[in-house]
């Protein structure tokens, strides 16, 4: 059986171990550095983005975490399906970045959603789901990492009956009850300084869920009064208030919210 396997990220690379581990020998399309260092690492057959994949003979396709939408062209060639992990409870947060907009939402729970492919993103019918909560120590990097592995175990378990046409699909409402979820600039990240201050004394939730939501891209910042640029780069909740753990000035390393105030507590009065 061949199978076209399409895929960008760390987290692809789980769903490609998954594969290999059942006995299946997917071919790559990626268009990243570590996704090509592993397929090489593991004698798997490399085709490049960019280059017209032209099979006569595609059995399958799976997308996990690939960063461009595949042709209606080429998902037609696959002979039993296309299939895509969404890291999140379709309907809900179709588009590129479900993980980041749950955690801004301070959604209690999420999940990873197996789809047929078609015409319209993340629109197709459901083969499976299932729901992961979410833990308040999670940001977008951990979370995505759960979904994605838990995704790997659907996506196996799912294969064999998928495969033998023993699943009904499960067709998506039209409408989603989320907005489409886009890309983040580094615009998103920015907090004012006196919305910071605010926030470490009262109501500090939005900005917690902004720092979990934007790590590690592109990331949770502010101006201090003296012009500098502060990264939160991660916080917890004291209460209602919002407590920085890690921040980090221009050019050096980050350091704990206990080592700043050492040297900064005076820009906070």
């Amino acid at each position: 059986m061949t199978i076209l396997f399409f895929g960008s990220s760390e987290y692809s690379i789980i769903i490609l171990q998954a594969l290999l581990k059942a006995g299946y020998q997917p071919q790559v399309v990626t268009d990243t550095a570590p996704v090509t260092q592993f397929c090489q690492q593991n004698q798997i057959t490399l085709l490049p983005a960019g280059r017209r994949v032209k099979l006569l003979l595609v059995d399958l396709i799976i997308s996990a975490d690939y960063g461009h939408k595949i042709p209606q062209a080429l998902l037609k060639q696959a002979k039993i399906g296309s299939l895509n992990l969404h890291p999140s409870l379709l309907p809900k947060y179709r588009g590129a970045t479900p993980v980041p907009h749950a955690l801004l939402a301070g959604d209690k729970t999420t999940g990873i959603t197996l789809i047929q492919m078609t015409n319209k993103i993340d629109s197709g019918p459901i083969l499976a789901q299932q729901t992961i909560p979410i833990s308040p120590q999670d940001n977008a990097a951990t979370l995505l990492k759960k979904c994605f592995s838990k995704g790997a175990k659907l996506l196996v378990k799912t294969l064999p009956n998928y495969i033998e046409h023993k699943i009904t699909p499960k067709p998506q409402p039209n409408k989603s009850p989320t907005a489409y979820t886009r890309r983040f600039t580094k615009q998103d990240g920015y907090i004012s300084w006196k919305s910071f201050k605010s926030a470490l004394s009262a109501n500090g939730e939005n900005i917690y869920n902004q720092a979990r939501a934007l790590y590690p891209w592109p990331g949770v910042h502010t101006t201090l009064p003296n012009n500098k640029t502060l990264k939160i780069i991660s916080a917890k909740l004291d209460g209602n208030k919002l407590l920085p753990t890690s921040v980090q000035l221009p050019g050096k390393n980050p350091i704990s919210w206990q080592a700043f105030l050492a040297g900064y507590q005076h820009l906070l009065q």
